[in-house]
């Protein structure tokens, strides 16, 4: 019984990881947050763009980063090894994270179906509040201390220092401000909370 609970916990960790994936593919591609982060901070200030520009650069920046056919990093500032590399390295997590979605989304589905027809999703339940609960705690943590956070998972992520950009060599950085990752993260947070509720309702409604 033991194992078939660790089972059960197993999908229920998968499941989250799908919801984070989802959420992390939609982000990518809602470039009108990123125009209002950038709007609100008025960023064009401070790296001396028009709206129009930055916005240019940013849309190339996003397909490079989840585009298997777009070899080199195209934008109108001036980048050099550090920038390649390190947008590099983001395009590989990106482009990953974009594989799991797909490959896992049939599998989630059918996963769930068939608990459905054999009546087990009420064991998914009990487990996926765990490990949602958990997510929650991590969420927390990060949006508490978001800057001590966002250092520590780009340590976990990259193996080298190439994310460390100085604004006067790296002026690309200026795009990108803290802001807008914080607003990245609290939106996962959000739609994974919104996945995970339509799951719940799910269940509850095939318990009746």
């Amino acid at each position: 019984m033991n194992i078939e609970f660790m089972k059960y916990r197993a999908l229920s960790l998968v499941i989250i990881l799908w919801f984070v994936t989802c959420s992390i593919f939609l982000f990518m591609n809602m470039p009108f947050i990123y125009t209002l982060v950038v709007h609100v901070l008025n960023v064009k200030n401070d790296i001396k763009m028009s709206s129009s520009q930055i916005n240019e650069n940013y849309l190339l920046i996003i397909r490079y980063l989840q585009s298997f056919f777009i070899r080199n990093m195209q934008t109108t500032l001036p980048i050099n090894d550090i920038v390649r590399i390190h947008f590099g390295d983001v395009r590989k997590l990106i482009i990953a994270n974009n594989l799991f979605m797909v490959i896992l989304t049939p599998i989630v589905l059918k996963i769930l179906v068939k608990l459905r027809q054999n009546n087990l999703l009420w064991i998914l339940k009990a487990m996926i509040k765990q490990i949602y609960a958990l997510f929650v705690f991590i969420c927390v943590f990060a949006l508490i201390d978001f800057n001590d956070a966002f250092i520590f998972f780009h340590r976990i992520l990259f193996r080298n220092n190439d994310w460390i950009f100085d604004a006067k060599k790296e002026p690309i950085i200026i795009l990108f401000p803290d802001q807008y990752f914080m607003i990245g993260f609290a939106f996962i947070f959000i739609v994974v909370t919104l996945f995970y509720i339509t799951l719940l309702r799910f269940i509850n409604k095939t318990e009746q």
